[in-house]
């Protein structure tokens, strides 16, 4: 098969590698993972409309709802830096084919997440590579960081008079 220049340091599509894709845990996290904080984000811009059933917060994309989330007032700088961080990553797995997450990606991610203010019980996920990669590898700080994430915008929710939920 002869593919354009485009195409180069991509991989190429093939049958094997696609149905791959249906069991790769890395993928299925951080893709459902993506979706729950998407799901907060609209939640706390709902909170803060006066209106909220007269706009359409999901016809914004994620960036636009981090963005009016800090504009709001709900989340700061260093948090809406993670979030599109966040997305970046997000937008790799769902259009490269053979996009590749490392263990360095993971913990540079759960570094991140920190930098924007979520909390860990155990700081070595972020603090300590040797002990991260024994401890929690791709899979657990994914799983970490998420929950942890979903956790700190839900708080903010509360605060906002809002209550976590998916309905």
């Amino acid at each position: 098969m002869n593919m354009s220049k485009k195409w180069k340091g991509r991989e190429q599509p093939n049958i094997a590698h696609l149905i791959s894709l249906f069991s790769d845990d890395t993928i299925s996290a951080f893709i459902t993972g993506h979706l729950v904080i998407e799901s907060l984000l609209v939640q706390m811009i709902d909170l803060k409309l006066e209106h909220p059933d007269e706009f359409d917060t999901f016809s914004l994309n994620f960036p636009a709802k981090t963005n009016l989330c800090k504009a709001l007032g709900l989340i700061d700088s260093d948090m809406t830096n993670f979030l599109l961080e966040m997305n970046t990553i997000r937008n790799r797995f769902a259009h490269r084919l053979g996009y590749s997450f490392s263990f360095d990606d993971a913990f540079s991610f759960a570094q991140a997440a920190a930098k924007g203010g979520v909390d860990f019980s155990d700081d070595s996920i972020y603090t300590n590579k040797e002990n991260s990669k024994e401890w929690y590898d791709i899979k657990g700080i994914i799983q970490e960081v998420f929950q942890n994430t979903a956790q700190y915008l839900s708080f903010i929710m509360e605060e906002n008079g809002g209550e976590f939920q998916f309905g």
